[in-house]
């Protein structure tokens, strides 16, 4: 992803706002040492505690398609234990800064068959990819019950490390809001780790209703229903992430996505106008632009071409802005915008019926019918936009 040259000013007014230590951070589940092998689930969700609380933090962190893509790269199996210089190229493959990586322990007493009364040893591990040096060991233990605490504890003493000049709060990081339910957290990782659509939706709810203030769940299925197209359901679960969560932008941004899709193109406007202030992506820009378009807005035209400053290659923006530029009765500059989408895309049959009606000077269809639908992006890579922020600032620790 690229952002618009307009977004560079604005990122320049957030330097003062973030943390100059900005680290891009590779978190791998953590590996099961012990005899139980229905506590796998753990080390997944103590890697996704870490990474959310990471990213809440100005991390850089690699979600769990990037992980699977250098497992996939390397043919590393996951749950396997690996050797040190193994996830030195893991780290390198994915140009990562620091490896976080652990095991954990379960004991249960040999009177007891309930392994939620078991007791958890953790330990985290870092490895330093620019110095190529072991970071910090941290170990954390106590009842699985009580495996949220832990997992907070351990991304305090990790940010405490990522960050060293940073203020941290231990209390904030422990607050009851912060803690999850064992039974959801479990619910809500067997949905992640699901590759059955019906089970996913299963466990998220699931989840939903064992710990209400668990919003990661809520917007899992926001995705679940977003890729189903079922937009209305979509809409409610993503609707239930609150502004204060990380992932507020993202999920307005699909909320944006859904009411687009459910036809409701005035909410839709509404909503990537509002995450475009905050994050002047090319993707929120184009959408918008989307949005302008079917509403018959001629400022669609002036957000195509913010999100094609940023990415002057992109056939999406390019395929929208020369739609845009024909139902405007400009036909010279639309010929040009998708004639380059045509070169590219030979395939594009729709491209090319709209590049043959811009040359015959034709801007409508018999009966009023749409000349095509705009394409809508549908991935908001927050990553990336917090990348180029680190750019224009100091980086790295001071350990």
């Amino acid at each position: 992803m690229r952002l618009c040259r307009a977004a560079l000013v604005v990122l320049g007014l957030f330097c003062n706002c973030v943390p100059a230590f900005t680290a891009t951070v590779l978190v791998i589940p953590f590996h099961n040492n012990s005899q139980y092998p229905d506590l796998e689930w753990v080390g997944e969700s103590i890697s996704e505690t870490l990474k959310s609380e990471l990213g809440a933090l100005n991390e850089i962190v690699f979600d769990r398609d990037a992980v699977a893509k250098g497992f996939s790269q390397l043919s590393l199996k996951p749950g396997a234990t690996f050797t040190k210089a193994t996830l030195i190229r893991l780290g390198q493959t994915l140009d990562a800064d620091y490896i976080c990586y652990g095991t954990y322990n379960a004991t249960l007493s040999p009177d007891d068959a309930q392994l939620k009364n078991s007791s958890v040893q953790v330990t985290s591990r870092f490895i330093d990819l620019r110095k190529l040096h072991d970071g910090p060991s941290v170990t954390e233990a106590g009842k699985l019950s009580d495996l949220s605490r832990l997992e907070q504890h351990l991304a305090w003493e990790a940010l405490k490390y990522l960050q060293p000049g940073q203020n941290l709060s231990f209390e904030q990081f422990m607050a009851p809001g912060k803690l999850v339910r064992l039974e959801a957290e479990e619910s809500y990782i067997r949905g992640l780790l699901s590759t059955n659509k019906d089970q996913q939706e299963k466990w998220f709810a699931q989840a939903v209703v064992l710990d209400r203030h668990f919003t990661n769940p809520a917007f899992e299925l926001g995705n679940l229903y977003l890729s189903q197209k079922d937009y209305r359901q979509a809409l409610r679960w993503f609707g239930e992430i609150p502004a204060a969560d990380r992932r507020y932008p993202e999920a307005r941004f699909k909320m944006g996505v859904a009411a687009f899709g459910a036809g409701d193109y005035e909410s839709a406007a509404k909503i990537f106008r509002e995450v475009s202030k905050s994050f002047p992506m090319n993707e929120v820009f184009n959408n918008l632009g989307a949005a302008e378009n079917e509403l018959g807005l001629p400022v669609a035209i002036d957000d195509f071409r913010h999100a094609l400053d940023g990415d002057p290659n992109n056939t999406t923006y390019l395929f929208n802005l020369g739609l845009a530029l024909l139902r405007n009765n400009s036909f010279d500059e639309a010929i040009k915008r998708l004639q380059v989408v045509v070169d590219r895309r030979p395939q594009d049959a729709e491209a090319r019926q709209l590049l043959n009606r811009a040359k015959a000077r034709q801007t409508s269809l018999p009966g009023g019918k749409p000349l095509a639908p705009e394409r809508l992006a549908t991935s908001f890579d927050a990553t990336a936009y917090r990348q180029l922020k680190a750019m224009l600032q100091p980086h790295g620790n001071g350990s």
